[in-house]
């Protein structure tokens, strides 16, 4: 009966590590997306700040 009663146990315990596994894939997908918006918004940052850089070099004072 106790080896019925460990396995029932594992069992339980292998679902819920594999629930977890599943959470931290979620989450590192989102951290995924994340970081490639945030990859995506630098770039756009370096283009704005090249332009504006350029819009003030033609000012003299």
């Amino acid at each position: 009966m106790m080896i019925v009663s460990a396995t029932e146990e594992q069992t339980l315990v292998a679902r819920e590590v594999d629930r977890n596994l599943m959470g931290i894939r979620s989450f590192s997908e989102q951290v995924l997306q994340g970081a490639r918006h945030t990859q995506a918004a630098g770039h756009d940052l370096v283009q704005m700040a090249g332009a504006l850089h350029q819009t003030v070099a033609r000012f003299k004072v």
